[in-house]
């Protein structure tokens, strides 16, 4: 059965105009960069008739993959090196976004701190980002309009988890439970609803064969990973799509969270660094992480949502929240999602039920 896809396989936005970036020229080696020019770490705006070309956004290392929603917002990944501690996931909403790498920031004199990313991704989980696809269509209903952030590295693909205090994006990402043979460098929904992600097998990545194109379809199952999350000063939100059952989503025992930071410089990514106890040293690549007490766990009254109360929350640069809990209809429902705090908002409640 042949499948035409309704939707360019080069980014675009409703009106037309095409998006690309052009990643920074890194050296043999991945540390540091040749010769700079103009559109050198940046994404890129390409008037639909060709008859313009504008920087949206500067300060990019190598971004392998973009995205663009229909409201405007434009994602991208980032790879560790130079000026990038780790992966991140830039979300720009409006043009001249700087993104990190002072060498393509094509502006003098270059921010000394860079902008912040909706979350940064430790090596386990993404250690060469791809591409975003946005989820259109009602073959993943549940998901619908929401964001996926591919990883070539890893070959996984994550459900973002943003969420907005005071104006600053932050978030994270929750591995979807699917296995590819491949990378996941690009995705694209078909008009049966269904996610396609090509890949490849190149520089540094887990990907069994050469190449591969898969699809992904969503079944009748539950999704069972948490589909929101919100923090605050007193703990984390996290939302699933079952209801949970109270005798372990109450136990804080079911859960485990670990914090930890990274430090931005030209070098070549970033030891973890100790957030309780910042004068710790250990050898990069080694984990440096401080564990953060479950202190209580409480349901919402549908079931669906729980609320970690967590000692000693304040912003961090990477956390880490796992659960091991089981749903009313009897699931064991194990796994991990990895957030950056740069705002904390007061605790605003339970969401209200619909």
């Amino acid at each position: 059965t042949s499948l035409a896809f309704n939707t360019p396989f080069l980014t675009t936005d409703p009106d037309g105009n095409f998006y690309l970036s052009k990643g920074a020229p890194v050296n043999p080696g991945g540390r540091g960069f040749m010769k700079i020019v103009p559109h050198h770490g940046t994404i890129l705006k390409v008037a639909k008739d060709g008859s313009s070309i504008e920087a949206i956004a500067t300060g990019l290392r190598a971004p392998n993959g973009i995205g663009v929603s229909a409201s405007g917002v434009f994602t991208s990944g980032d790879n560790e090196g130079t000026f990038m501690p780790r992966c991140r996931l830039n979300w720009f909403t409006a043009p001249g976004f700087y993104a990190g790498v002072k060498d393509t920031a094509h502006r003098s004199p270059a921010p000394e701190q860079p902008d912040l990313p909706l979350c940064w991704m430790p090596m386990e989980v993404d250690n060469s980002s791809g591409g975003q696809v946005w989820v259109t269509g009602a073959g993943w209903r549940d998901l619908d309009g929401r964001l996926l952030h591919l990883s070539y590295g890893t070959c996984s693909t994550y459900l973002v988890l943003p969420e907005t205090v005071d104006g600053q994006i932050q978030g994270g990402v929750v591995r979807l439970p699917a296995n590819f043979s491949s990378s996941c460098m690009r995705g694209r929904f078909g008009p049966d609803g269904q996610l396609y992600v090509v890949g490849l097998q190149g520089w540094q990545t887990s990907a069994a064969r050469e190449g591969g194109f898969h699809r992904v379809r969503r079944t009748a199952a539950p999704l069972s990973v948490p589909t929101a999350l919100r923090t605050c000063d007193k703990g984390v939100y996290l939302t699933f799509t079952e209801a949970l059952d109270p005798e372990t989503a109450e136990d804080p025992d079911s859960y485990g969270v670990e914090v930890w930071n990274y430090l931005y410089s030209p070098n070549y990514g970033s030891p973890e660094l100790s957030v309780l106890q910042p004068d710790r040293k250990v050898e990069q690549g080694k984990p440096n992480r401080d564990a953060l007490r479950v202190s209580a766990a409480k349901l919402s009254p549908d079931g669906r949502t729980v609320f970690l109360a967590i000692d000693g929350m304040r912003p961090v640069h990477q956390m880490k929240v796992g659960w091991n809990v089981d749903t009313k209809a009897g699931a064991t429902w194990q796994g991990e999602l990895h957030n950056s705090i740069h705002k904390l908002a007061a605790d605003p409640g339970f969401p209200t039920e619909r």
